[in-house]
């Protein structure tokens, strides 16, 4: 059965960036249709303002006119582009649909009515080089995208991507499962990668804590050792779980770390280990907790640089 791929594409470096980690990862894949969805800019105000006159009215007019026919002309070079760079990356012409639409309720919320329509299996879009500043005040359309989509695989890609290896942090919830599953999808298309199953065991009790009452010590190795031994189990259930997915076992690798935080752990990883890709679970929790502490999930997309991040919900 044939997956079908969303791609936001403006044309900017970081779109095109996108464009060129979907053909170096699905390149070779016969069963990959890519819609390359571009979004025409909004006419300017001026061009819609009713004028003094009825000469200006008609000025006004015939110069948003030129702006439109200006707006599809680069919307067809930029789909020209994107096209020829995902079939250098041999992908099959007949597989790449351009999508040119006009823009209705803004790009991020014209993308996510197209994920309700439900055809698509997962979105890519290049992640623009936003301050955490502007992204707070403002949000960028990637950051609106992945706080409101309702569950389609979404990628973020930041910067050139060269790795084919792939990191993928689990963590023993529910998610990691679906988590795994997309592991699995996505070598069944991308052919061979090198994959590290990642987990991070946390410091089980502050170590302050540890400083005043000394008995605590004790009481958290005894019970790390348990958690460090079910960690194990579970790296070697999630191998198992790929390698019956037909994922070669030489590919698969795993990593244990421990009393380390998280997101550090998953990017030091990341940067160390020259992955290019990391896909990781998202948390069922609330868009109210997720902006006002912010997930593991959403921390990885915005600190990981020249990667691309696959946020599976």
């Amino acid at each position: 059965m044939d997956k079908h791929i969303l791609v936001g594409i403006d044309g900017s470096p970081a779109s095109m960036a996108a464009v060129k980690y979907l053909g170096s990862v699905f390149g070779k894949s016969k069963r990959v249709v890519v819609d390359l969805l571009h979004i025409l800019p909004d006419i300017p105000p001026l061009f819609l303002e009713p004028g003094e006159s009825m000469a200006e009215l008609l000025q006004l007019q015939d110069f948003s006119v030129q702006v439109e026919k200006e707006n599809r002309k680069k919307a067809a070079l930029i789909m020209d582009e994107a096209k020829q760079i995902l079939t250098r990356a041999g992908m099959d012409p007949t597989n790449i649909r351009p999508l040119i639409r006009d823009r209705s309720g803004g790009v991020a919320r014209d993308i996510l009515e197209l994920e309700d329509k439900g055809v698509y299996d997962a979105i890519v879009l290049g992640r623009h080089g936003m301050s955490r500043l502007e992204e707070f005040f403002m949000g960028s359309v990637t950051h609106k995208v992945l706080q409101h989509t309702k569950g389609l695989p979404l990628c973020m890609v930041d910067g050139e991507v060269d790795s084919p290896k792939l990191l993928v942090p689990v963590d023993g919830s529910p998610n990691s499962k679906r988590v795994l599953d997309k592991v699995a999808w996505l070598l069944a298309e991308a052919g061979p990668m090198e994959v590290t199953i990642l987990h991070v065991v946390t410091p089980l009790i502050l170590k302050e804590m540890t400083l005043m009452w000394t008995e605590l010590a004790y009481v958290e190795s005894s019970i790390e050792q348990r958690v460090i031994s079910d960690a194990e189990e579970m790296l070697f259930q999630a191998k198992t779980y790929l390698i019956e997915s037909d994922v070669p076992a030489f590919a698969i690798n795993t990593r244990l770390e421990t009393r380390v935080p998280v997101v550090r752990s998953i990017l030091k990883e990341a940067r160390e280990g020259g992955y290019g890709s990391i896909m990781i679970g998202r948390r069922g929790i609330s868009r109210i907790k997720r902006f006002l502490f912010g997930s593991v999930s959403n921390k990885v997309v915005q600190q990981a640089r020249d990667m691309a991040v696959w946020v599976i919900s």
